[in-house]
């Protein structure tokens, strides 16, 4: 009797293992497949009170376009939202083995390939053409004080025509968000 309670033990045991290991398996296999970053929200934090929002971009952040992407994102795909007077603070990263920018000018010059204008008083990381080392994380801040469809560009020349480019909308009411498409 006693041992036939100890093997349904062993076994209640290794079900609860098997169970265990298999659970976050599948919860990391979901992820790799949705495209979706689990850290994505705290990228962008929003203070509606005060009218900031505290961008956070990381250059090379995976090897998605082969390290030529924002926060994993590359080619328009991340869009951030922010309404019209905000302030947005950005502490800019850069992951890759190559120096990376983040410049927002308008989308219309996104295709430039040297020479971006800024769109917003301010909106860019230090030397923006040369850009910033690896390891190296800087910060800038700008007032969005147009409405309209603006582009975030790494403008180390050839980098956005490589892809590395994203949309900011600014509009005229709302909520601050980040999407991805």
């Amino acid at each position: 009797m006693q041992s036939s309670i100890v093997r349904q033990s062993i076994r209640a045991g290794a079900c609860a293992a098997v169970l265990a290991l298999a659970v976050p398996a599948a919860g990391v296999f979901a992820a790799r497949h949705t495209g979706h970053h689990a850290t994505a929200p705290h990228w962008l934090v929003v203070n509606a009170k005060s009218h900031t929002a505290t961008l956070t971009l990381i250059a090379a952040y995976n090897n998605n376009l082969g390290g030529f992407n924002f926060n994993g994102y590359s080619n328009g795909k991340m869009v951030i939202t922010v309404p019209l007077k905000y302030r947005v603070n950005v502490a800019f990263q850069n992951k890759g083995t190559a120096k990376h920018s983040a410049l927002f000018t308008p989308y219309s010059d996104r295709n430039k390939t040297i020479n971006y204008p800024m769109a917003f008083r301010g909106a860019s990381s230090p030397n923006p053409s040369q850009g910033t080392a690896n390891g190296k994380t800087v910060k800038f801040s700008f007032v969005v004080n147009k409405t309209g469809t603006y582009a975030l560009v790494c403008a180390v020349p050839g980098h956005e025509v490589a892809g590395m480019w994203d949309t900011l909308k600014v509009t005229s009411g709302g909520n601050a968000s980040l999407s991805f498409h």
